[in-house]
């Protein structure tokens, strides 16, 4: 019998396996749910670990009629859903499949917070990913879906359990972030006020600005991208840490290059990113960007719990514990070459 391992299984396997390394591939028909059960006895869970998975308990979607396992590694998810298309799902070998990017964040949209579902959708949208341990730090790979393929998904699995959990993240989710910090400085300024954002129109995130025969000169490149930009005002927002722009010399001739474009770009560093007060200064500075639609007063406590929710979801301060140690290590307390 096939088995589709799904929710925190499959997030487990996105992030486990870099696109650059992805061995797996659609199957040639859709699945077929009412045939999909679980791993028996977990007799396959050694290959499952070779496979990128190790988390216990393994989740896996079964048709709504299914017994309930007593395996306590093995936790089943029911659905009503007769199929799931072929280009959802990835086959990593004959008869295991893995949910993918869509329909992962589609599943995991109901069983986390709005707050941790916004996050992932800029994480499985943008070009970038976590660890699938708990750790700090990120690495960089193509983007595995956008926000329209997530929006199509949702329209092409009516009736499946989560959906209006995932409509509702997906309002706030933005294509093309780089990093979790530009994912926290996206999800501040346009989160409703109601949740302690700035309740700003969606900025762009890696917006992409032509440049003239001079600026080119500058740079040497055919345009620059600004990390978090409103183009319609040629204003934006950069992150400025040093694991993400190493090169000052190139990051000072891209700047020089969009100033001369008309931009003006106010530059955020982690200490400012990190406080509520801080961002919220800078984000002043960039004057009146719009609101998105009827927004109320920015409320500094509301804002400071939303991005304190932010900066936990994407890990920030996080360290290498959970990966390297058995017990909380101070940063710093141990001299680590990684």
């Amino acid at each position: 019998m096939p088995s589709l391992l799904s929710h925190s299984s499959s997030l487990e396997w996105l992030r486990s396996v870099p696109p650059q390394v992805d061995w797996s591939h659609h199957p040639s028909a859709d699945v077929d749910v009412s045939q999909l059960r679980e791993c028996r006895g977990l007799r396959d869970y050694p290959a499952l670990q070779a496979l990128g998975f190790s988390a216990l308990p393994l989740h896996f979607l079964v048709p709504q009629n299914l017994h309930q396992t007593r395996q306590r590694a093995a936790k089943l998810h029911r659905t009503a859903i007769k199929s799931i298309p072929a280009d959802l799902v990835r086959e990593i070998e004959p008869g295991i499949f893995v949910s993918g990017p869509e329909l992962c964040f589609i599943q995991m949209a109901s069983t986390v917070s709005l707050v941790g579902a916004v996050v992932l959708g800029h994480e499985l949208c943008g070009t970038y990913s976590h660890f699938a341990r708990m750790a700090s730090g990120f690495y960089e790979r193509p983007a595995l879906t956008s926000v329209e393929k997530i929006e199509d998904a949702i329209e092409r699995l009516e009736g499946m359990r989560g959906l209006s959990h995932a409509r509702q993240a997906l309002r706030w989710v933005r294509n093309g972030s780089a990093s979790p910090m530009e994912t926290v400085i996206s999800c501040m300024l346009c989160l409703p006020t109601s949740m302690g954002g700035f309740g700003k129109r969606a900025p762009e995130l890696n917006c992409r600005q032509e440049l003239d025969e001079v600026a080119r000169r500058i740079t040497g490149t055919a345009y620059a991208k600004v990390d978090t930009g409103y183009p319609y005002k040629k204003v934006g927002l950069e992150f400025d840490g040093r694991d993400y722009h190493r090169d000052a010399e190139k990051d000072r001739s891209r700047r020089e290059a969009l100033a001369h474009e008309g931009w003006t770009i106010y530059v955020v560093n982690v200490d400012e990113a990190t406080t509520y007060d801080e961002l919220r200064n800078k984000v002043d500075l960039m004057g009146d960007v719009p609101k998105a639609g009827k927004q109320g007063e920015v409320d500094p406590q509301l804002g400071r719990n939303l991005l304190d929710r932010l900066l936990h979801a994407t890990r920030f301060g996080l360290g290498l514990n959970g990966t390297l140690f058995g017990v909380a290590v101070a940063k710093g307390k141990v001299k680590l070459h990684v």
